[in-house]
């Protein structure tokens, strides 16, 4: 049988480009799904063996955006039923609450490519990751606080469940995608543009062999398997 992973995707930039890159290369049946758009456009629960919820630009805790909701009880649903659930920067924001812990705003924003302090180079390499986030994640009760920079709790394990506040999903064009946005709605620093890309080769890659080291981690703890 081949296996369901479906992809919780914010915005038309917050791709999952390379883990769903790895899934599909290893046979997975790959599906990306929109809740930004409304809670039809959410998978319906036991249409999937794996949950992947991406970043996003809102925070968790904002009561104001509508979307948010459903999908948390959608994460909590996946979770009930022992389905693996990665969260990636806003996911891990919301598999964090899921699981108990808290969202708040950080005193500074964490932008740019960086080592990262990790008690378990198996489960979590420490990089380089690159991270863009405003908010602060304290690990839920009962999960192992696995990594972390100055700034923030950076990786997060509950069993089957793993939480990241970096993003090993991407690539220069994602990241361009972001700048792009970013530029769109308020500006971004020409120095903010220079460490978002400071962490990419020139053909565009960036922290490809760490991110599969980690998802390929995450699946197996999950019951599920990548091909070396």
């Amino acid at each position: 049988m081949s296996h369901r992973i479906a992809f919780l995707q914010h915005s038309r930039s917050d791709l999952p480009g390379l883990l769903a890159e790895f899934a599909g290369d290893d046979g997975l049946t790959v599906g990306v799904h929109r809740p930004d758009l409304g809670p039809e456009a959410l998978p319906d629960p036991g249409t999937f063996d794996v949950l992947v919820v991406m970043g996003s630009i809102e925070s968790a805790y904002d009561s104001g955006i509508r979307w948010i909701a459903p999908e948390r009880a959608l994460v909590a649903r996946a979770v009930a039923a022992g389905v693996p659930v990665l969260g990636v920067c806003f996911g891990a924001q919301l598999l964090a609450q899921v699981l108990g812990g808290s969202v708040a705003r950080n005193d500074r924003t964490e932008l740019g490519w960086a080592r990262i302090r990790t008690t378990d180079p198996a489960r979590v390499p420490d990089g380089p990751w690159l991270n863009w986030h405003d908010d602060v994640i304290t690990c839920p009760p009962g999960a192992e606080a696995v990594a972390e920079s100055d700034l923030a709790l950076q990786a997060f394990v509950q069993g089957i469940h793993t939480g990241v506040q970096f993003h090993p999903e991407v690539t220069s064009d994602v990241v361009h995608a972001w700048i792009d946005d970013a530029r769109d709605r308020h500006g971004v620093a020409d120095e903010d543009v220079a460490a978002l890309l400071a962490g990419f080769d020139a053909g565009g890659r960036g922290a490809e062999v760490q991110a599969r080291a980690l998802f390929s981690g995450f699946l197996a703890r999950g019951g599920q398997e990548l091909r070396a």
